[in-house]
C-alpha cells in the first residue's frame, strides 16, 4: 500500500549517477534537494568498484576538457574543485603493430606516419578558423564518409579522422557519424585541450557531490526505485515508489530517455517525442579492465586502428589513489551496435577479437594480470552522436505539455561527445529550472 505525500521536497532527482549527483549538488544551494537512486550505490554507469585494493571505473572514464570541461565548472561553482591530470602524448597501435604519435595539434604532425603532414596541418587551421557554429551547422545531418567524398579528403587523414571518430564522438561508424559533430567536437578540444584524468579517481568526484548535497539538507535514499512520476494538471507534482509517494515542487529525470517511459505515462506526451526517446541509439562496445602486478607500459593513452578502440591507463597519471603499491590498472574499449551486444555469440567473438589485438600490443599483458574484467555493456553512453541524433535532434531538457519535469544526462541535448553529453547537459538544464523559478 502507497501512503499519503508527507514528505516534500524542492528537488527531487531521479538516479545517483554522474548526471543526477551532479545536478543534485548545484540545485542543492537554491532548496531542499532528494536524490532517488534505484540500486544500492551511487554511481550508475560510472560506479567505482574496488577489487583488493584496485578502484576500478566501469570501463574507460577519462573527462574531456579536464579543468575546462562543464564538470569542473560545477565543482567549483559548489565550492569543491577537483586537479585534473593531463596524459602525455597520445599513440595509435596501426594496423601492422608499429606505434606512432597521434597527433593532437601544433607541430606533432611532424612526428606522426599516421597523416600527410602540409594536408592535416591546413584542416587544423581551418578547424581553428571556425568561430561560429552556424559554419558548419548544415555539416551535422552529413555522415563522414559522404563529406570524406565531398571535400576529396586524402586517404591518410581520412584515417585520421576515422580513428578521431571513434575515440572523440566514442562512434567508428562513419556511414553515419556526423561530420559537423565531429569538426564541432576537434574546434571544442582545440580550445579547451583533451581529455583529463580526476586526481584522486571518480571517487572523488561522487564524494564531492555527495558531501555538498548533504550538507545542504538534501537526502540521497539508496535502494529506492521510482516506479512513477506523479502528473497532476500538466504539472510534475512528485514521484511514487513503491512504498511512498513523495512530494516535489521540480521532477528532474536524469534516467536514459529510452527508459523514461517505464515511470511516465505515455498519453502525456506527443507521439513524436516518444518515438525519438524510444529509438535513441546509445553507444554501446566491449569493454576489458586488466588489474596488473606491474606496469606494462609507460604510455598513458593510445589508439587502436584495427579494431577501432582505444585504451587508457589511468594508474600512469594517479597510481597512489587508484591501484596498490606499484601495481597497474589498463582499461581498453571498443564500440560496438547494440545489436552486437544483445547476440551473446557475436559480443564474444568481438572480445576474443579486441583481447588477442591487446595482448599482441602487450605480451606481458598476461602474466602481469592480477585481475581480467570484460564487460558488455548494451549502453555505455545515453546516445551515439550520429547525423539522426546530433545535438539539434536530441530531446531537450523539458518536455512539451507538462510544467516542472526536467529531463538531462547524456541521452539529452546537449553539445559534445561521449561523457560529456551528459554534463554540458546538467549545465543547460540547471541553467533552465534557475530561470524558470
Amino acid at each position: 500500500m502507497v501512503s499519503p505525500m508527507t514528505d516534500e521536497f524542492d528537488y527531487i532527482i531521479i538516479g545517483a549517477g554522474i548526471a543526477g549527483m551532479h545536478i543534485g549538488a548545484l540545485l542543492s544551494q537554491h532548496g531542499k534537494v532528494l536524490v532517488l537512486e534505484k540500486t544500492g550505490g551511487i554511481g550508475g554507469r560510472a560506479q567505482v568498484t574496488n577489487l583488493d585494493g584496485f578502484k576500478l571505473d566501469y570501463g574507460a572514464h577519462p573527462i574531456r576538457f579536464g579543468p575546462n570541461s562543464a564538470l569542473a565548472k560545477s565543482l567549483n561553482e559548489i565550492g569543491k574543485p577537483i586537479d585534473f591530470i593531463e596524459p602525455g602524448n597520445f599513440w595509435v597501435i596501426m594496423k601492422d603493430g608499429e606505434e606512432t604519435l597521434y597527433p593532437s595539434g601544433g607541430m606533432q604532425v611532424l612526428k606522426s606516419d599516421l597523416v600527410p603532414f602540409f594536408k592535416t596541418l591546413k584542416f587544423m587551421i581551418n578547424i581553428l578558423k571556425i568561430k561560429d557554429l552556424e559554419e558548419i551547422k548544415e555539416l551535422y545531418d552529413v555522415s563522414l564518409d559522404e563529406w570524406f567524398d565531398q571535400e576529396n579528403i586524402h586517404p591518410n587523414l581520412r584515417r585520421y579522422l576515422t580513428i578521431a571518430c571513434s575515440g572523440v564522438q566514442v562512434c567508428p561508424f562513419t556511414e553515419r557519424a556526423s561530420a559537423g559533430e565531429l569538426l564541432h567536437n576537434t574546434r571544442r578540444i582545440s580550445d579547451k585541450g583533451s581529455i583529463y584524468y580526476p586526481k584522486g579517481g571518480w571517487k572523488t568526484i561522487f564524494s564531492k557531490f555527495e558531501d555538498k548535497i548533504e550538507e545542504e539538507g538534501g537526502e540521497i535514499r539508496l535502494a529506492k526505485k521510482v516506479e512513477e512520476i506523479h502528473v497532476e494538471d500538466s504539472k510534475a507534482v512528485g514521484v511514487k515508489t513503491e512504498d511512498e509517494t513523495i512530494k516535489g515542487e521540480n521532477v528532474i529525470n536524469t534516467v536514459p530517455v529510452q527508459k523514461l517511459f517505464n515511470i511516465l505515462d505515455e498519453d502525456l506526451c506527443e507521439d513524436s517525442f516518444i518515438e525519438k526517446c524510444k529509438n535513441l541509439r546509445p553507444t554501446a562496445g566491449v569493454s576489458i579492465d586488466f588489474c596488473l602486478s606491474e606496469p606494462v607500459t609507460d604510455k598513458d593513452f593510445f589508439f587502436f586502428e584495427e579494431p577501432l578502440a582505444f585504451g587508457f591507463v589511468p594508474s600512469n597519471l594517479e597510481n597512489s589513489n587508484i591501484a596498490p603499491g606499484d601495481k597497474s590498472i589498463m582499461h581498453f574499449f571498443r564500440a560496438t551496435n547494440v545489436a552486437d551486444m544483445k547476440d551473446e555469440e557475436k559480443a564474444q567473438k568481438l572480445h576474443d577479437e579486441f583481447r588477442e589485438r591487446i595482448v599482441e600490443t602487450f605480451p606481458d599483458i598476461e602474466e602481469k594480470t592480477v585481475h581480467e574484467r570484460p564487460l558488455f555493456l548494451k549502453m555505455v553512453d545515453g546516445v551515439e552522436v550520429n547525423t539522426e541524433q546530433h545535438q539539434y535532434k536530441r530531446p531537450g531538457n523539458e518536455i512539451e505539455g507538462i510544467e516542472n519535469l526536467y529531463l538531462t544526462g547524456d541521452s539529452v541535448g546537449g553539445e559534445g561527445a561521449g561523457g560529456d553529453v551528459g554534463h554540458t547537459s546538467v549545465r543547460e538544464c540547471y541553467k533552465l529550472i534557475k530561470s524558470e523559478d
